[in-house]
């Protein structure tokens, strides 16, 4: 998962979250001994799979499930992913019911039982855009016209260089990679939320290899007194339908209800 990938499972769940800890320790590194971003990232690039094996992806889908243990809640997770910019989040909260989030390339789009039908605008569908970039891994240049490496860090238990980055809005997000292994072991984004804007500390574990690719098992995003995880227990890299990216009828009435209001204002 991308950064706002995990935050927005957090946002479609509507929670409040807490301002997180500190997730890394500085470790001494001088300057000067400080890989560029640029090769820390094609090295983890290399450590996946390879440009290669990426661009020859024709579809990601993952089955898992989503905790917060801390507030007892438990939810089924499918996720759709399809090249060059499509997704479909799919949770299932029990006594609550489904809740689907998507973009099709050109809406972004919510159903939840509890908030009705909506469509995603300003910085809610610049997320969603973002998070369905299938090719994320190999656009760090055009995301981030920032970046830099800060440092050499303890992070979830290892040696990680630290590298600072800033997308064309100003926001920053912070990534480490295992100095070890190139594999990318976490990362550290704000939030907005209801208190402002909170820093979430997220944690990739379980690294293992599917078909040749490499892919984090588990999910982890840390919060003041409380835990998310998100477990993987099946992914597959085949083509996914295209009908299974096909916006939902309540949201194509709303999508029409907005444009009739708009051409009549």
């Amino acid at each position: 998962m991308t950064p706002k990938r995990t935050l927005a499972v957090l946002a479609t769940l509507g929670l409040t979250i807490a301002v997180a800890p500190a997730g890394a320790q500085e470790a001494a590194a001088a300057p000067q001994d400080l890989p560029s971003p640029q090769s820390i990232i094609e090295r983890y690039v290399e450590a996946v799979g390879g440009e290669k094996a990426i661009r020859a992806t024709e579809g990601i889908h993952q089955v898992g499930t989503m905790e917060m243990p801390a507030m007892g809640m438990s939810a089924e997770l499918e996720i759709y992913l399809a090249p060059p910019n499509k997704m479909l989040m799919k949770m299932v909260l029990p006594q609550v019911g489904a809740i689907n989030t998507g973009f099709n390339g050109e809406i972004g789009w919510i159903e939840n039982p509890m908030t009705g039908p909506m469509l995603m605008e300003g910085e809610q569908l610049e997320q969603a855009i973002e998070q369905a970039d299938f090719y994320s891994d190999l656009n760090y240049s055009s995301r981030y016209p920032s970046m830099e490496t800060v440092g050499i860090v303890e992070f979830a238990g290892e040696q990680a260089y630290e590298v600072a980055l800033v997308d064309q809005d100003g926001d920053q997000t912070t990534e480490y990679f295992s100095v070890d292994s190139g594999l990318k072991v976490g990362f550290e984004a704000e939030q907005a939320s209801e208190m402002g804007t909170v820093l979430v500390v997220t944690e990739l574990r379980d690294w293992k290899e599917v078909d040749g690719r490499m892919v984090p098992a588990t999910t982890l995003a840390k919060m003041m007194g409380q835990e998310m995880s998100m477990k993987i227990d099946t992914i597959s890299f085949e083509a996914i339908a295209p009908e299974v990216f096909e916006v939902p009828a309540s949201i194509k009435t709303l999508a029409e209800k907005v444009k009739e209001s708009g051409a009549g204002g």
